[in-house]
């Protein structure tokens, strides 16, 4: 059993995102898995990009914000969940004035980086 009290595990912020790990490959007893909670600000567009090898599987927490997965649009909204799958190419825009919050669950994450971003 593993426990993480609210808050735990550090920020980690990138151009158009920031991620709190929730818990690491390292906290799974099996292989490749990892979650975290990742943050779109308001008025942010987060790159296209795509992963070789994992599935994602989101959840979404607060806010309101598009979702693109393989050039479709969703509305996705709080208790709303998406799964990508390997190659699936994805991104989110956050058009509103709040931060949108999800849930990201990584399945066969692999030790090498996998994303192929497809915008800078």
């Amino acid at each position: 059993m593993k426990y993480r009290p609210s808050g735990a595990g550090g920020i980690i912020k990138k151009k158009d995102y920031s991620k709190r790990i929730i818990f690491t490959r390292e906290d799974f007893e099996e292989e490749g898995h990892l979650l975290q909670v990742v943050t779109i600000p308001p008025k942010t567009k987060q790159r296209s990009h795509f992963h070789k090898v994992q599935t994602e599987v989101f959840y979404i927490l607060e806010g309101e914000a598009l979702i693109y997965i393989n050039d479709k649009e969703y509305l996705a909204k709080p208790s709303d969940a998406f799964i990508c799958s390997p190659r699936d190419r994805h991104n989110l825009w956050n058009k509103s004035e709040k931060e949108f919050k999800l849930a990201v669950f990584k399945i066969n994450l692999p030790k090498e980086v996998d994303i192929e971003w497809e915008e800078e």
